[in-house]
């Protein structure tokens, strides 16, 4: 039986479980109960399971498989830590020999935990670290569990490559890719899941298969987009990887609140022309000094070539909204791979937000006050520039997109802010819900924003999959 210590640092390295073990102390002496039952279950899981009734270790582990602060109330009927892919295949033998379904944690970045449901189990892959790179292909053999900027740095290190990974550096490559995946150097290379070549997958049948353009293809269609509702259980990726670029730089620029109409309009008219090297953004916040709103335009660039950096990076210091920022810094180094991070540890998180092809006319009156307005000291509005709209050839689930993404990061450290960040974002998306194109599964809300996430033919084509590979629902899909 592996020892109480080491449980406890597992579970203290997924997250923080603050005051859980004190209340659920009393409740140690069942453990020896659960190490019956883990060994009549499947003795290959000894160690590496926590049934529910398994007191403060079931507990840390539970709340240690969600980041966010705001822990949901739901309990599977056993978690287990996977070390390896057999271990998966494990897991989901027992849930489908017990009748429970089955939910996948890889980098714990859904703020819904929608992996986290009742009468499941809960595989949490974070222990899978796998990763090689063959530099001829071009393709890196990966563990979904890999936090972005961690797998960057080591193939950027060992050989000069990257991956279009989540700007927030702790989001891991699992749901991300599966999701889509809108990250670093995306409007050049594409989405994550556009990177996504073949995947290895554990079945509901607990079968592990290989997925790629030839064989078990439906799988592979489904990987590039379906998110929470992928049908399996995804344990290794082949992922097409880049050329490391070696101009990487920014430029950040700050402005008062009331210049957002005219910084605003500007982006928007600017933003569709810009080089697929650069990508540009607007945050707004509230200025910890001042106690007021501030905006940010940031411009950055990830190129092959200095002078096509310069160049990019000239669009912004030429544009005439630039002379009413009260700040600017120019040229800043890009060194790490992933911005500065929205998840404070600790914090109280709920996000939400929209794709919208719309013109600044249409964006402004209707998103003006979500830009200036937040429900806590905290909380952030983003304006992420994407388009022009892809052309993505690859057949994939993955189907929504809009020129710009606007997000709702609503954040606190009370659980009495809770209702008001809820309605802060509901009242935003809700406003530009007459110009949206829909949202993004990346940052689903499906309890509260019923998107849609996907177009009608793909979420009826993700359904038809479903019923012919997962027909009894092994997998616990969208959390609604």
């Amino acid at each position: 039986m592996i020892s109480r210590r080491r449980l406890l640092k597992w579970g203290t390295a997924l997250g923080s479980a603050a005051g859980t073990a004190k209340a659920f102390a009393a409740r140690l002496p069942r453990l020896g109960n659960i190490a019956a039952q883990v060994n009549a279950a499947s003795p290959s899981l000894t160690g590496k399971i926590f049934y529910k009734d398994g007191g403060e270790l079931y507990e840390i582990q539970r709340r240690g498989a969600v980041w966010n602060a705001r822990k949901p109330n739901r309990f599977p009927n056993a978690i287990v830590l996977a070390e390896s892919v057999d271990d998966v295949v494990a897991g989901v033998k027992l849930a489908k020999e017990r009748n429970w379904q089955v939910g996948t944690r890889s980098g714990g970045h859904s703020f819904t935990a929608s992996h986290t449901r009742d009468n499941s189990v809960l595989i949490n892959i974070s222990k899978m670290k796998e990763l090689s790179v063959d530099p001829k292909t071009r393709i890196a053999t990966v563990s979904p569990a890999w936090l972005g900027d961690q797998f960057n740095k080591v193939i950027s290190e060992q050989h000069q490559f990257m991956f279009p990974t989540a700007h927030d550096p702790g989001v891991g490559l699992g749901g991300f890719v599966l999701s889509g995946g809108h990250g670093l150097n995306s409007r050049l290379w594409g989405p994550g899941c556009a990177n996504l070549e073949a995947l290895d997958v554990v079945t509901a049948d607990g079968e592990l298969i290989h997925a790629d353009e030839k064989q078990n293809s439906d799988y592979l269609w489904a990987a590039r987009g379906a998110g929470p509702g992928f049908f399996g259980v995804a344990v290794r990726y082949y992922l097409n990887v880049h050329p490391l670029p070696t101009s990487r730089k920014r430029n950040v620029y700050a402005f008062e609140p009331e210049e957002f109409d005219e910084v605003a309009t500007w982006l928007r008219n600017t933003q569709n022309s810009l080089p697929g090297y650069m990508e540009a953004v607007m945050v707004a916040t509230t200025d910890k000094d001042k106690g007021k709103p501030v905006l940010r335009m940031i411009a950055t660039v990830q190129a092959y070539f200095e002078k096509d950096a310069d160049a990019a990076l000239a669009i912004f210091e030429n544009a005439p909204v630039v002379k009413k920022a009260i700040s600017r810094n120019v040229n800043i180094p890009v060194t790490t791979f992933g911005s500065v991070s929205g998840i404070t540890p600790g914090s109280r998180q709920m996000l939400d937000g929209v794709w919208t092809s719309a013109g600044p006319e249409k964006i402004i009156p209707l998103s003006r006050d979500a830009f200036t307005k937040f429900p806590t000291p905290q909380s952030f509005m983003f304006w992420m520039c994407w388009g022009p709209v892809q052309n993505l050839k690859k057949d994939m689930c993955y189907s929504l997109q809009g020129d710009c993404y606007l997000s709702t990061n609503a954040i606190s450290f009370d659980a009495k802010d809770d209702e008001k960040s809820a309605a802060w974002c509901k009242e935003v998306v809700g406003k530009l819900q007459p110009i949206a194109n829909g949202s993004q599964m990346n940052d689903e809300n499906m309890p509260q924003n019923k998107g849609p996430y996907l177009s009608k033919d793909s979420a009826a084509k993700l359904e038809v999959l479903r019923k012919k590979y997962d027909p009894q629902r092994r997998f616990v899909s969208y959390l609604s």
